[in-house]
C-alpha cells in the first residue's frame, strides 16, 4: 500500500533523469575569449596584490601587539592625578 495514495508503480518510473545533465550541443569559443581571459588574469593579479597588503597590515598589527605585551604598559596611577591626592599634597 502506498502511503501517499499514488497509483504509480515503481516499474513505471524511469531509471534515469530526463536531461542527465549532458549538453546536447557543442559550443564554439567566442571571438574575444582570449582577451576576456587576459582581463580576468589581470584582475586576479590585482586581487593578489591587494591580499598582500592585507597580509602586511596583519603582520604589522601582530608585531605591535607583541611589542606591547613584551614591553608592558605602566598603568600605575601617578601621584597627584586625582583631586583627592592634590588636596592631600597641599
Amino acid at each position: 500500500m502506498d502511503p501517499w495514495g499514488c497509483k504509480i508503480s515503481i516499474s513505471e518510473v524511469p531509471a534515469e533523469f530526463e536531461d542527465n545533465f549532458k549538453p546536447e550541443q557543442k559550443f564554439d569559443k567566442l571571438t574575444d575569449s582570449a582577451e576576456y581571459l587576459a582581463v580576468l588574469e589581470r584582475k586576479l593579479k590585482a586581487l593578489r596584490k591587494k591580499n598582500k597588503v592585507v597580509e602586511d597590515l596583519a603582520a604589522y598589527r601582530a608585531d605591535c601587539l607583541d611589542r606591547l605585551l613584551r614591553e608592558g604598559c605602566d598603568l600605575d596611577p601617578v601621584i597627584g592625578d586625582t583631586d583627592s591626592e592634590k588636596l592631600i599634597q597641599e
